[in-house]
């Protein structure tokens, strides 16, 4: 398939979405709960999360949006936990025993994980759907899991939300143009900032864990 074909392609996508979204706004309610199981199954799929938030943005203003699909990404997040958590954690368990790092890092999960979750989902330097799939597979607790999700989430489900409220058209948001300005750089910089943070906390966590582990087996001897 040559260039034309795949813009082609490209292009009948946008069109056939940008009617999809324009339906939904037609629907009133019954097109909101399609929008929230649309939104929850491509999460849960590794569709990007951003696009999606946008749209809200674009059917139901900023408050309305958020409200949407704030509680519609936690539920995605929960499934993608609890599948990491009952078909990832058996194969994660038989590398710990050799891997005495991940195994550190596992324990800090288990102990600070609250606040790594919430400058890792503050960062976004994990994709949504993969980071949820993983931390599932760690021994995270569910609340701690769920609480730190939705609070590091926020901020920047409002500001998709918002980028999606000032567009005119679907094809903004499909195409990548819908921006904020200072809004979107601000973003980045807070996420910049809880990357680092992040970084530095599972390296702390982690190596205190390993600590504790040392001297727990030199007792032993």
């Amino acid at each position: 398939m040559g260039v034309r074909g795949v813009d082609g392609v490209i292009e009948v996508i946008m069109q056939s979405a940008t009617q999809w979204v324009e339906a939904l706004r037609s629907m009133g309610g019954t097109g909101s709960a399609l929008y929230a199981l649309v939104c929850l199954l491509a999460t849960v799929a590794f569709v990007p999360a951003s696009p999606l938030t946008a749209i809200a943005g674009f059917l139901y203003g900023p408050v309305g949006g958020t409200l949407l699909v704030s509680p519609v990404g936690m539920a995605s997040a929960m499934i993608a936990f609890v599948m990491g958590r009952t078909f990832l954690r058996p194969f994660v368990l038989r590398r710990l025993t050799t891997r005495p790092r991940q195994a550190a890092i596992d324990r800090a999960l288990a102990r600070d994980g609250f606040r790594i979750v919430l400058l890792l989902r503050l960062a976004s330097i994990v994709p949504f759907a993969p980071l949820s799939y993983a931390l599932g597979a760690s021994r995270i607790s569910a609340r701690d899991f769920l609480l730190a999700s939705w609070l590091g989430l926020l901020p920047g489900t409002f500001l998709y939300v918002y980028l999606g409220s000032l567009v005119s058209s679907v094809s903004d948001i499909l195409s990548g143009e819908a921006t904020a300005g200072n809004a979107t750089h601000v973003l980045t910089g807070m996420g910049l900032a809880a990357a680092v943070l992040a970084l530095l906390s599972i390296a702390h966590c982690a190596r205190k864990a390993a600590n504790q582990s040392i001297e727990k087996a030199l007792k032993h001897e």
